[in-house]
Parts: structure tokens; sequence; C-alpha cells
């Protein structure tokens, strides 16, 4: 019994892994959050994040500033997947905005372009 318990709770563990989408950035050649975008999403501190864009863009998370190429953040390619995490709440330099009435972690995209980014969290240690 103890043995059937152990594997029911090694395959449930994984069972949390994996992708999961939380919202989408649109912007059409402006400075846009997950905050100020169409939808607005809450993104949770202390997470690792993947997005991916349709076009290519710009992106920041936990900034500030106007994300483009001279702030510090990240180009990347069109259908690029893009690995980040969120800092933790509280932390030095954690910038947060409420979105929904929940405190979050703050996703910055910039395009020339139209452009959609996917922001998913990724749990687990793939």
């Amino acid at each position: 019994m103890k043995k059937l318990a152990l594997v029911a709770a090694l395959f449930a563990s994984t069972a949390f892994a994996g992708e999961r989408f939380i919202g989408k950035i649109t912007t059409a050649g402006a400075d846009t959050t997950n905050a100020t975008t169409a939808a607005p999403f809450a993104v949770p501190f202390s997470t690792k994040l993947t997005i991916w864009c349709d076009a290519a863009a710009y992106i920041a998370v936990d900034t500030t500033t106007a994300a483009s190429s001279t702030s510090g953040a990240v180009p990347v390619s069109a259908s690029e997947k893009f690995p980040t995490s969120t800092g933790s709440q509280g932390g030095a330099g954690a910038v947060q905005v409420v979105v929904s009435g929940k405190t979050s972690a703050v996703v910055r995209v910039f395009a020339v372009s139209a452009v959609n980014c996917y922001v998913s969290t990724r749990l687990g240690s793939e």
C-alpha cells in the first residue's frame, strides 16, 4: 500500500508541470503592459514565464520604464519562445501594479508594428 501511495504521489506531482496560458498583450507600436492591454491580466510574482509573440518585439519584466532597445528590454523575434521570470513581491526593485483588484508583476512589450504576445506561466523543472 505504501508503494502505491508513493507512485500516486509521484505521478500527481508531475501532473502540475507545463505551461498555463494567463493572457495576451496586444500592442500596435506602443509600450503596453499586462495591466494596460485590451484584456488586462495579473502576472504572479516569483514565477517562471514563457512569452512568445507573433511579430518581432522588445520584452521587459519588472520595469517601470517603457520597453525599447535602449531601456534594457530584450529583442525577441517572431514566434521565438522567450523564457523569463518575475521578481518577488516586495523584493528589492519589485515593480507591481493592480489588475482587477489583484497585485501583479509587470510584463512590458514594445513593438514598432502590431504584435500579440502570449504569456504563460511555466511550472515544474523541465
